[in-house]
């Protein structure tokens, strides 16, 4: 009598399930066995191990080294009207200060030292490998990830700045605004002040309160209306996608000639040509494929502008899925790298320390547009 061999889909689904046990893949200790006529202990045939990828995806950010000193000071100086032009007999007006004037100065310090350490066994690692070439793979992968956890620190560091950075857009055009009253509230130069009706404006001068309104002042240039924050659906269909993209396109067409308003010093600006967009995660896919898919003339609808999904924007609790920005305006400046080793002579290994210093920045004096959802 013959056995059938036939085969038998369901058959060998329910065959295969049984011989891909669970009980012999990802174990987290291994037993051993002697599975052979010698009664030698079964040896392992293959060490795997797969690599990651990690690096800064933000390199646009990083500052020049500070060799000497480690805070950074961030000045900038406002432009100058034309005066008539008469003629000057006495030669008074020749001899008077024309001082220029300047937006308030910002620093930022030092955020500190931190110290990233790894240690290499000796006489321990050959034991576990079959070959010279494992245990290079092993103390080099000790290393890479070393050099990884500080790319990721980096990385990390600078869309926490990006978060500072909406946070305090977010409090110029709300929580730390001031609600201006006619003869009753003084102007301090780079204060933020609304009219309690939806416009937000920063002050260009440090004057006490007159009897003007709001409306007034923003027409003196006394002050400047901020618009640092613009409202827009997250795209999530056609409909959604192009209007931010129009959105886009209008904060794009004000960066590309000289405006106020758009920093928060609100200081004019000229021409921006570096300009980014940056995406949490989630926003881009529907744009890709709802909107610029569907467009008949896509090169229509593309934004003009360098754009980069990155994970998020730090720690920040605003509502925020994008934000266009001067890509000079966040920077991350390293203040001190070393590489420093020394060996445990009882503990038989060597100790590696990577030493790293950084100075995070964001520019008052910089164009910035943060997008968020529309109010409910």
């Amino acid at each position: 009598m013959s056995l059938s061999v036939r085969l038998d889909l369901k058959g060998l689904k329910t065959a295969v399930a049984a011989y891909v046990a669970a009980n012999k893949i990802d174990l987290s200790t291994l037993t051993i066995t002697q599975n052979n006529i010698v009664g030698l202990v079964d040896t392992i045939g293959k060490i795997w191990h797969i690599d990651t990828s990690v690096y800064d995806k933000l390199p646009e950010f990083d500052g020049e080294f500070l060799s000497f000193g480690k805070n950074v000071e961030e000045w900038n100086q406002d432009m100058s009207l034309p005066q008539d032009h008469n003629v000057d007999e006495d030669g008074s007006r020749a001899l008077k200060n024309y001082a220029p004037s300047y937006r308030p100065v910002s620093y930022s310090i030092s955020l500190g030292r931190k110290v990233f350490a790894t240690s290499i066994p000796y006489g321990n690692i050959e034991r576990a490998v079959h070959n010279e070439g494992q245990y290079i793979e092993v103390v080099s992968t000790i290393t890479k990830k070393l050099e990884d956890s500080v790319s990721l620190w980096k990385y990390e560091s600078k869309r926490e700045i990006i978060g500072k950075m909406i946070d305090a857009c977010e409090a110029a055009m709300g929580s730390g605004a001031t609600t201006y009253v006619a003869n009753s509230t003084a102007l301090v130069v780079g204060g933020a002040y609304t009219n309690g009706s939806g416009k937000y404006a920063v002050a260009m001068l440090s004057q006490s309160a007159e009897n003007k309104t709001f409306a007034e002042l923003l027409a003196e240039g006394k002050l400047v209306e901020l618009k640092l924050i613009k409202e827009v659906d997250i795209p999530v269909d056609t409909t959604t996608g192009d209007d931010f993209i129009k959105a886009v396109k209008e904060e794009v067409e004000y960066a590309s000639d000289v405006s106020e308003g758009h920093s928060l010093n609100g200081n004019v600006l000229g021409v921006e040509e570096e300009l980014g967009l940056y995406f949490k995660q989630g926003v881009m896919p529907s744009i890709e494929v709802d909107t610029l898919a569907g467009a008949f003339h896509e090169e229509k609808l593309a934004l003009g502008v360098d754009s980069k999904v990155i994970k998020d924007f730090g720690s920040t609790q605003s509502t925020a899925f994008a934000v266009l920005l001067d890509k000079r305006a966040i920077r991350l400046f390293e203040g001190y790298n070393a590489t420093r080793s020394n060996e445990n002579g009882f503990g038989d290994r060597l100790n590696i320390f990577r030493h790293v210093e950084y100075t995070g920045h964001y520019s008052r004096n910089a164009f910035i547009c943060v997008f968020k959802p529309k109010s409910a």
